[in-house]
């Protein structure tokens, strides 16, 4: 096995680790949407306690950091998937051996 190769094969294994993270992640989600939905769940604004409004806005943050964590793991498994130059000095960096350094 070649060492490209090599680094597209652990590459394309993290592309799917990263993948699978995002899957799992989404599952979270309608718990987040039950619960955004269950504290505004009042007829006015004027009825929201203030216990109701600030677990309302605990769960907005987190809904929209669960959704940048989705967005940033998928970024990461395409561009594991692809695997360009820098992923391959990034996960195998060339060794210098003791000829180069002098």
């Amino acid at each position: 096995m070649s060492r490209k190769d090599a680094v597209l094969l652990v590459s394309r294994a993290l592309a799917i680790i990263q993948l699978v993270s995002a899957f799992i992640d989404i599952t979270y989600l309608p718990t987040y949407i039950m619960d955004i939905l269950r504290h505004s769940g009042h007829d006015s604004v004027l009825m929201t306690s203030h216990s109701d409004a600030l677990w309302l806005s605990y769960y907005r943050v987190g809904i929209a950091l669960l959704v940048l964590r989705i967005a940033a793991l998928l970024l990461l498994a395409v561009v594991f998937w692809n695997c360009g130059p820098w992923i391959e000095r990034i996960l195998l960096p060339k060794r210098e051996t003791p000829d180069q350094s002098a």
